[in-house]
């Protein structure tokens, strides 16, 4: 779609992978805090991805996220590569994912 953000903000999940793939990419580009930025580089898997979806919800600003995998199935996101970062985020197409949250409660009403 050939949009460029100004403010990107990088996020990882807890894994070693993902740390040090964080690393790598801290020293090779300026980020700013997620509540700053434009978009977000979500380096991870499926459910970190998820994670951050709803963090945004929850906090009520969703910027545009770009998922690297560094998880086990990853369809959610895209491959994880430290090159040409910058122009694979003005390239890449959007898609509108909706996480879902479930709310359940038992027989007896309590909340799970």
């Amino acid at each position: 779609n050939g949009t460029a953000f100004k403010r990107l903000a990088l996020v990882a999940s807890d894994t070693p992978r993902a740390e040090e793939a964080f690393a790598a990419l801290s020293e090779q580009h300026e980020w700013v805090p997620l509540a700053e930025a434009d978009a977000v580089v979500v380096l991870g898997g499926d459910g970190f991805m998820l994670q951050t979806l709803h963090a945004m919800i929850d906090a009520g600003r969703v910027i545009p996220a770009y998922g690297m995998n560094l998880g086990t199935v990853g369809f959610l996101m895209n491959d994880y590569r430290e090159d040409d970062l910058l122009a694979r985020l003005a390239a890449a197409e959007r898609a509108v994912i909706n996480p879902l949250r479930m709310r359940a409660a038992s027989l007896s009403g309590a909340p799970r």
